[in-house]
């Protein structure tokens, strides 16, 4: 064979060559061949796929209950798929040092989604507190710690006040019925006396303990036939400086010309 025949079929076998290579690695569609590898591949790739579930807490918030404990509720995300075996909240009452403070444990109750957990506390409090949940045997997770002030926002409540009118005397007894979630710091009474009615200015007196009760003259001359009227409303105070005002707005009012015993209310 010639040198050059030698050559030509050297080229062809390398164009041969290359273009098996092509047809191996590209694999186009021909003559109704399908290619059905990656397919089956992706398949495959999602049959052994795996979802991976995290356990965390959500919605933590804590709020002061009226007689000043503090009530603390949270969510599981993903619960379902762990098996939870202790869910609780822990607290420490005013430390200096919220992270190495020692902490009391209380146990959460489920309703349905939400955990709750009372903390016992009063008012002035400063709570620090952190979730600990026990799940799959010996793991735990913690949150973070938080706090609250532990303040009171809820006025006095004044039932009503008794007036209590002796036309022998001239004096009237006040006695005012009044509450509160944590304690009345005092009560102040507000009083006119004119003889008309017509009350501009009004004197005052302070009530600190209990039974918050008054004794006022109101007409210092019995015998003669001039009566008095008295116009009056009353402010309670707890220890957190919540008011109430009774009446609302107003005042109450009462002629005294005879002995009598009245009792002034809302509405």
């Amino acid at each position: 064979m010639r040198k050059r025949e030698r050559q030509l079929v050297t080229i062809g076998l390398i164009v041969l060559f290359g273009i098996i290579a092509w047809w191996a690695y590209a694999k186009p569609n021909i003559g109704g061949f399908v290619d059905l590898s990656d397919l089956l591949n992706k398949n495959q790739t999602n049959d052994n796929s795996t979802t991976v579930y995290k356990l965390a807490i959500k919605d933590l918030q804590a709020s002061v209950l009226e007689n000043g404990n503090v009530e603390v509720t949270f969510k599981l995300l993903n619960e379902e798929h762990f098996n939870i075996s202790k869910v609780q909240v822990l607290y420490a009452l005013n430390v200096a040092d919220s992270q190495n403070a020692n902490y009391t444990e209380v146990d959460a109750t489920k309703d349905n989604e939400t955990y709750k957990a009372t903390i016992p506390a009063q008012f002035g409090d400063i709570v620090y507190y952190k979730i600990k949940v026990l799940y799959d045997g010996n793991k735990t997770l913690e949150s973070d710690v938080q706090s609250i002030t532990v303040s009171d926002t809820v006025a006095p409540v004044i039932s009503n006040v008794t007036v209590n009118y002796n036309a022998t005397t001239g004096n009237a007894t006040f006695t005012i019925t009044a509450s509160d979630n944590d304690a009345i710091d005092k009560i102040i009474l507000f009083y006119a006396i004119t003889p008309d009615g017509n009350a501009t200015s009004f004197s005052n007196i302070t009530l600190s303990t209990s039974p918050y009760e008054i004794t006022l003259t109101i007409d210092g001359n019995t015998t003669d036939t001039t009566y008095y009227y008295v116009n009056f409303y009353v402010e309670a105070y707890d220890l957190s400086g919540n008011s109430v005002r009774l009446p609302t707005n107003g005042t109450f009012e009462f002629y005294a010309n005879e002995t009598t015993n009245l009792v002034f209310q809302e509405g």
